[in-house]
């Protein structure tokens, strides 16, 4: 099973989707495509949208490239 979610990069205003095996806890590092090359970025939230509101994405993580 997948988890599809959006994602927003630094509170970028524009956000992206992406597909998971589980939800990505925060603090948990992900890897991602960012503008054409894979980039290693730490999840800063997680937030669960009930039904769905933000463009069809019921869960919406927040990344930072920031690694502390």
């Amino acid at each position: 099973m997948t988890v599809n979610c959006r994602i927003s990069i630094d509170n970028r205003p524009n956000a992206t989707n992406a597909t998971f095996q589980a939800v990505p806890r925060i603090g948990e590092s992900v890897s991602l495509s960012v503008d054409g090359s894979p980039q290693d970025l730490r999840v800063s939230r997680v937030v669960h949208v009930p039904n769905g509101g933000l463009e069809g994405a019921a869960i919406i993580v927040e990344v930072t490239t920031n690694i502390l």
